[in-house]
């Protein structure tokens, strides 16, 4: 008599939490006037505080920043509205944007009380984010434990039919044998101002230092997997 064997169909699912290492902040650069130039001249002054502060960490020895960059100026205007109809002045507006990327989150704090400061300039969120190559690698990590998981289900399946072994006949990406459309996920951290903060114990009369705690970084992985489970036959003689 020989083995019989029975098809097995699974799942695996996988989900890890890191800290990143990157975060970039978004900055706004607006101001308002009675005349284009006095709009720019505000705005003018902005970029160049900015540009001034990020230049000083950027030419420290370690320097905190991985990369910046600063939009060019645009201009605008528009009448306000008058709901009598009059004519009103034109009100000018100039903006431009700014993103600065920390590799090193000590200088997180400090950075941002220094811009925050800077007449039309807002702070406008944190965005934690790992590299590239740290997210490959998390991810390699986890698709390996959703592999696993995998294993563990279609032994559980083979032991519970009273099978003795298994082994894997084919390893998919989800949908891929029919048994979801959902997908390997990499979700970054929600981007606002920041998710936790704690402020440093100083004397009174000083402002307190913002110290940022990070969001986590969530990365998940999906697979499909089939196996065979065999129940080996008894030899009989003829």
């Amino acid at each position: 008599m020989t083995g019989r064997t029975v098809t097995i169909t699974v799942s695996g699912s996988a989900q890890r939490h890191y800290s990143p290492n990157r975060c970039t902040v978004h900055l706004g650069l607006h101001a308002d006037g009675s005349d284009r130039q006095a709009a720019a001249d505000q705005v003018t002054a902005a970029a160049v505080s900015i540009t001034d502060a990020v230049t000083a960490l950027v030419e420290q020895p370690r320097s905190p920043v991985a990369r910046w960059s600063l939009d060019q100026i645009q201009h605008s205007r528009s009448r306000p509205y008058h709901r009598d109809g009059k004519q009103r002045p034109w009100v000018y507006r100039s903006s431009a944007s700014a993103t600065v990327t920390f590799k090193d989150f000590a200088a997180l704090g400090p950075f941002i009380d220094e811009v925050a400061d800077v007449e039309a300039v807002s702070v406008g969120h944190l965005q934690w984010w790992l590299t590239r190559k740290v997210e490959a690698k998390k991810t390699a990590h986890v698709r390996d434990l959703a592999v696993q998981d995998a294993l563990a289900k279609a032994q559980e399946y083979t032991q519970g039919l009273g099978y003795s072994e298994f082994h894997a006949i084919a390893i998919a990406d989800p949908g891929m044998l029919g048994l979801s459309t959902g997908g390997q996920q990499y979700l970054s951290a929600p981007g606002g101002i920041p998710a936790a903060r704690a402020m440093s114990a100083l004397p009174s009369d000083e402002i307190p230092m913002i110290e940022l705690t990070p969001d986590r970084i969530t990365v998940s992985a999906d697979v499909e997997a089939r196996f065979e489970a065999i129940r080996p036959g008894r030899e009989q003689d003829s």
